[in-house]
């Protein structure tokens, strides 16, 4: 009967030590609060710009281990007179995952930017996880 009483404590441990494991630390990789900024840390939140802005792209990091590759491509997705399609891409490999809390990616022009509807993808390691919409007036 003791033994039987060990071992259901014993298991009850292990799960309530597995969950608070899952709950502080672990789960999947990810890039969580994504939105676009007028500045790169994120803390100033839009989506209009007006013609002379650079556009930041700003995403906090969750498990996101060292080595992992972060991508950031650019459209123009309509303006009268302009073809639509990729403006640009760059990329962040993480080199010490203690040194990041989040990712930016800055697109300037020297030229003002055209009135018309733009996004980003947001890729970790080759998968699309996030799309951020945003417009020029």
């Amino acid at each position: 009967m003791k033994s039987k009483k060990l071992s259901a404590l014993f298991a009850l441990i292990a799960l309530m030590v597995s969950t608070l494991a899952c709950a502080f630390g672990g789960g999947e990789p990810s890039l969580t609060n994504p939105r676009m900024s007028t500045n790169s840390d994120g803390t100033d939140k839009v989506t209009v710009y007006s013609g002379g802005n650079a556009f930041y792209a700003v995403a906090d990091l969750s498990n996101v281990e060292t080595g992992s590759v972060v991508d950031a491509k650019w459209y123009l997705v309509s303006a009268e007179d302009y073809e639509s399609g990729e403006i640009e891409s760059s990329s962040l490999t993480i080199e010490d995952k203690s040194l990041y809390n989040y990712v930016s990616f800055e697109l300037t022009s020297v030229e003002p930017w055209p009135a018309g509807e733009y996004k980003v993808e947001l890729y970790l390691n080759g998968a699309l996880v996030h799309t951020l919409n945003f417009s020029v007036q």
